[in-house]
This record gives structure tokens, C-alpha cells and sequence, in this order.
């Protein structure tokens, strides 16, 4: 399995990435048109409505190029190197975890007797308390991430389908960005829906944004009605905004890794800590659960 999972990463590495920097580099040098595409119908439109002229004009404080005059070179150059040292630092997260997910695999039956023979130590209380906590923990964060993946992976095959019908490029780029903000629950729609609408409006105009958001409204309205009451809504029965609650909070605690754990983590400290049911009997396989409807 890791031979295979390795062999795809090398393949990603070969052909997807090339083409994702040439396709980011694209709309990097697409985002001032853009821009300026925005603000000359945010000009018509406040032309053709004079009472809508002070947020029109908020509006467009927002999305005008002017707001970085004033940036100097050095400053770019620190926010591109900080950029760059935050992916990295993801992206060797992920390798370690791999590498460290792999030696614990190669080595799994000799570290379950091993800790099973806590048991037989001065730390039996310890391991009776602790032991299935842990391994309920494991459960429901790993329930949570198959679920996630599952959701993000069907959500860009459709979402890469519609942009393909509509004429959307950069393709790899977008798909990209869906993918990894499907990871994201709720927070992650909107996040990956602002790069498509831009793009649609640069190429298209106002209506081609109507057509994209129609796209999205359809890729997603899949996903809230089919794939989370299948998927997610199955393993956790959690509402919308208690997930926006939970993704709030974690960000403003531990940042990205708080978005990414935050459910999760909330479901096992309200099912396993604060209602603590006891296990089935007979029954050594973790229960999986959420907050109650």
C-alpha cells in the first residue's frame, strides 16, 4: 500500500505540479484584469443606481489595485517567503506523518503486545483509564478524515466537470483549491467557490459568475443532501452552524490545525468525556458518534 501511495505521489509530483505552477503563475498574472474587469462594473452599476453608491464604493475599496500601492519590494519579498515556508512546513507535516505512520505499521504487532503488557505493570490504573479513551480518539478523528476525503474527492470530480462545460480555466489550479478546502467542513465551500467566481467573471462576465455559482450551488447542494446525511451526518449528526461554531473557535485557538481537528476533537470530548457512555458489552470496537439531534 505505501509502495503504491508513494508511486502516486512521485506521479503528482511529475505531472501535476509542473502543471499547477504554470496555471497559478496564469491567474496571478490574470488578478489585475480581473480586478479591473470588477471595478468597471461596479462603475456601471453605480451609474445606473445612485442610491447604491456608498456600498458600491466600499465594494470596490476592497477589490481595487490601489490597496497595495505602498507595498515596497522588500515586504512582497517577506510575504512570498513566508507564503512559501507555510506550504513547506505542511507539506513536511505530511511527509513525516507518512514516514511515521509507515514505522508504526512495519512495527504494529510487536507495539500492541508490547503495550498491552502495561497491563501487567505498575501502570494497570493508568492503562484501565486511558486505553480506550485512546483508542475512541483514534476512531473518531480517523472517521472524520475518511468522511472528509471522501466529500472533497467526489466535490472536485463534479466541480472539475462543471468548470470543464463552462469554460473555466485554469482547471488544475481550481480543482486544487477545492480539494484541499473540502477538507475543511462548511468553511471550505466558501473559500474555493471566491477563486471559480473571479475567474468566471474575468472570462465571461456577470453572467458566466451566475452560471459558475449555479455550478457550485449544484456540486454542493449534492453534498448537503446526499453525501453528508450518507457520510458525515451518519457518524457525527452534527448542524451546519454548530460545525461553523466549532471551525471558529479552532482557528482562533490553534490556527489551520484547529480547522482541521476541531469537529472531530468537539465530538469526542462531548460523547467520550462529557457523556462518557460505557461500552457495549462484548463489543471491543469503538463506538462512533456525535452530538445527539
Amino acid at each position: 500500500v505505501y509502495v503504491v501511495f508513494l508511486a502516486l505521489i512521485l506521479l503528482l509530483i511529475s505531472v501535476v505540479v509542473p502543471k499547477l505552477g504554470m496555471e497559478s503563475t496564469i491567474f496571478v498574472k490574470r488578478l489585475p484584469e480581473t480586478l479591473a474587469k470588477i471595478q468597471a462594473w461596479l462603475d456601471q452599476l453605480a451609474r445606473d443606481n445612485p442610491g447604491m453608491l456608498h456600498p458600491i464604493a466600499k465594494i470596490k475599496h476592497y477589490v481595487a489595485m490601489d490597496s497595495f500601492d505602498g507595498v515596497d519590494a522588500k515586504a512582497m519579498v517577506d510575504i512570498l517567503i513566508s507564503t512559501v515556508n507555510r506550504i513547506m512546513s505542511y507539506v513536511s507535516y505530511f511527509l513525516i506523518g507518512m514516514l511515521f505512520s509507515f514505522l508504526i505499521l512495519l512495527d504494529f504487532p510487536r507495539l500492541r503486545e508490547q503495550t498491552r503488557a502495561l497491563r501487567n505493570t505498575r501502570l494497570r490504573s493508568v492503562y484501565d483509564e486511558l486505553g480506550q479513551s485512546v483508542v475512541r480518539f483514534g476512531a473518531v478523528v480517523g472517521a472524520a478524515f475518511q468522511a472528509q476525503m471522501m466529500i472533497a474527492a467526489v466535490n472536485t470530480v463534479c466541480t472539475g466537470l462543471g468548470l470543464l462545460i463552462l469554460g473555466i480555466s485554469p482547471i488544475v489550479l481550481l480543482c486544487t483549491v477545492v480539494f484541499f478546502c473540502g477538507l475543511i467542513p462548511v468553511l471550505g465551500t466558501f473559500i474555493s467557490s471566491t477563486p471559480i467566481v473571479l475567474l468566471a467573471f474575468n472570462i465571461g462576465g456577470f453572467s458566466l459568475v451566475l452560471w459558475a455559482i449555479a455550478m457550485i450551488l449544484i456540486v454542493h447542494t449534492v453534498e448537503t443532501y446526499i453525501l453528508n446525511p450518507k457520510i458525515v451526518s451518519a457518524m457525527f449528526k452534527l448542524r451546519p452552524l454548530i460545525v461553523l461554531v466549532i471551525l471558529y473557535i479552532g482557528h482562533a485557538l490553534i490556527g489551520l490545525w484547529g480547522m482541521l481537528l476541531g469537529v472531530p476533537v468537539s465530538v469526542f470530548i462531548y460523547r467520550y468525556v462529557i457523556l462518557k457512555p460505557s461500552p457495549a458489552p462484548g463489543s471491543d470496537k469503538p463506538e462512533i458518534g456525535g452530538f445527539d439531534e
